[in-house]
């Protein structure tokens, strides 16, 4: 199990760390010293029983002894810091390997996951997996190799007696197997529960706003309840269902060291052994014993070892948007949809269907429709944040499948609604998309996105540290640091999902005049929610139900009626920043 575990582990961080072995060596020399003392203490006693010890000889024996023990520390000293140093690098290689893992996934493989499970694999099963690399490994090598070095020694000594001491082995081991086994059925239950606690407790931290604004404290909190009830039952019974059986494993090495005391006090009675014999297998059999057990339990740290492992494994499993053996180079930015159809799970209804169009380079297009037209569907796609069932998409007439992300995200720029922000400081954020811009061309951005005066506000500037999220900020400064990137970035396609959409009217026009410099000499798609924000872009799709209905002007589009006809009408009351927005979309 020991070596399965090794293997996963390379498996899992791609690599080989030479430090690994070299500790691991060492943790075999240090169980070799810990076991040295005893046949040590076996002929002090034989010479004190025979009545030859000298001075001399118990002071050699003792300074050996100590030699053991220092030896001992010295093994430990230098082999534990190379096995920590190895399995810390390479967790930490297999850390980075999942996350770049992560980074290639289709986007829709993270909507069928649940929060809390993959929170879990990525936190508390890659935690188990480092701490027993470093923590245990070790540990674990050098003491199973205490025992067996004991029981080489006492083989020696007396074969048949030895037989006597390990006889017992076997049926423990038994006793070990149905204790894992049992704690399989179990643990199976509690990972699962740990992972819907995890799932629910964040569910409950982030909709507080929501439980204190309705009122429903006790309904939330009893929902919570229930799931850590679970939890706690799940964990209960992975202790208790494998306690019989851990108990059988300790009774019956126990029992061997009570037919070790008989048998060799038989054999005494018959003069066919040693009493100084008998007494050092009774004093070498409590450490192997003791050993054995801590071992023992150790492996069931393995069990969860190895399904933690088999967990993240399954995750690295996961196919991810292919890519190009050589990079096709677009030639343009214009962007062309040919009979796309899209669905974000096999069987799923489709939510885009046969939708052809062409999307001029340099220009902007909106994008409009009713709720769950397709319209944020359309826009991700251009993303690559999936790639399409059927039909193609292209960019400067290459196919984005072609291109490779590295190179598309090169040329293309997003700004949506839900601006994420990282934990840093604010010109760390700037810099996301370009990481070797310089602070002045970051300020710069900055000016142009209209963010450079509440910047220069907080209390150290551009070297303010944001808190998670960027809580402190409002919606609308933190849209403009978002637009910010996007300049910084300059890409020569930015995908929009209408950054006013929920921003206050004081913040609107301050963004519009944003989105006006980050629109300028680029092509530009944006998602309209305001159709009164759009009605002056150079073409407008219209979707209905994933379907591509309509596209050309706004006026051509108000006189053929139909979907965009029907929206207008329903947003007849224009917005107080229509001037803005015509000024930026104009």
């Amino acid at each position: 199990m020991i070596a399965e575990l090794i293997q996963a582990g390379f498996r899992l961080s791609g690599t080989r760390d030479a430090r690994l072995a070299r500790g691991l060596a060492w943790a075999v020399a240090e169980g070799l010293c810990a076991a040295a003392p005893y046949p040590l203490l076996y002929l002090l006693l034989r010479q004190v029983l025979a009545g030859s010890a000298t001075p001399g000889g118990i002071l050699g024996i003792g300074l050996a002894m100590a030699a053991c023990v220092l030896l001992r520390i010295a093994a430990g000293r230098i082999g534990m810091p190379l096995v920590f140093g190895g399995t810390y690098a390479m967790m930490g290689a297999a850390r980075l390997r999942v996350a770049g893992h992560l980074r290639r996934l289709p986007m829709g493989w993270f909507g069928g996951q649940r929060g809390g499970d993959l929170g879990a694999r990525l936190t508390s099963d890659l935690e188990l997996v480092e701490n027993l690399w470093s923590h245990f490994l070790g540990v674990f090598v050098s003491g199973l190799a205490m025992p067996a070095f004991l029981a080489l020694f006492l083989l020696w000594l007396d074969w048949r007696l030895a037989l006597v001491m390990l006889a017992g082995i076997p049926l423990a081991l038994l006793a070990m197997a149905l204790a894992q086994r049992a704690l399989a059925r179990t643990g199976a239950r509690m990972v699962a529960a740990n992972a819907a606690a995890q799932s629910a407790l964040l569910e409950y931290v982030q909709g507080i706003a929501v439980v204190r604004g309705f009122g429903r404290f006790g309904q939330a909190f009893e929902r919570l309840r229930a799931v850590l009830d679970a939890q706690h039952a799940a964990m209960l019974a992975a202790e208790v269902r494998p306690a019989p059986w851990l108990v059988a494993y300790g009774l019956v090495l126990e029992t061997g060291y009570v037919g070790l005391l008989l048998a060799g006090a038989w054999r005494i009675a018959q003069g066919t052994l040693a009493p100084e014999v008998l007494v050092c297998f009774l004093v070498l059999a409590l450490p192997v014993y003791r050993q054995l057990f801590d071992v023992g339990l150790s492996t069931m740290l393995l069990r969860f070892a190895r399904r933690a492992l088999a967990r993240i494994e399954a995750l690295l499993a996961e196919p991810p948007l292919p890519e190009p053996a050589a990079a096709q180079a677009p030639e343009g930015h214009a962007i062309v949809f040919e009979g796309v159809r899209f669905a974000y799970a096999p069987g799923a209804p489709a939510a885009l269907e046969g939708v052809s169009c062409v999307i001029a380079a340099n220009t902007l297009t909106a994008v409009v429709g009713p709720s769950g037209a397709g319209k944020s569907t359309l826009v991700h796609l251009i993303a690559r944040l999936w790639d399409v069932d059927a039909g193609a998409i292209r960019i400067g007439g290459a196919d984005l499948r072609a291109i490779g992300s590295q190179a598309l995200y090169r040329h293309v720029a997003m700004v949506f609604q839900d601006v994420v922000l990282f934990s840093g400081t604010v010109l760390d954020n700037l810099c996301i998309g370009r990481p070797g811009a310089t602070r002045e061309e970051a300020i710069a951005a900055a000016r142009r996105a209209q963010a450079h005066g509440f910047i220069a506000a907080l209390p150290q500037g551009y070297d303010t540290v944001l808190d998670e999220g960027g809580a402190s900020l409002s919606g609308g400064e933190r849209q403009r640091i978002s637009i910010a990137r996007a300049l910084l970035k300059d890409a020569p396609i930015v995908l929009l999902d209408e950054a006013t959409a929920s921003v206050d009217p004081s913040a609107e026009a301050d963004i519009q005049q944003a989105l006006s410099e980050l629109a300028r000499g680029r092509t530009v798609v944006v998602i309209a929610h305001r159709l009164h924000n759009v009605r002056h872009a150079g073409h407008i799709l219209v979707l209905d139900q994933g379907r591509l209905v309509a596209q050309g002007r706004h006026d051509g589009l108000l006189a053929q009626g139909g979907v965009y006809a029907r929206l207008w009408a329903a947003q007849s009351c224009p917005p107080p920043s229509e001037k803005a927005a015509e000024a930026a979309f104009s």
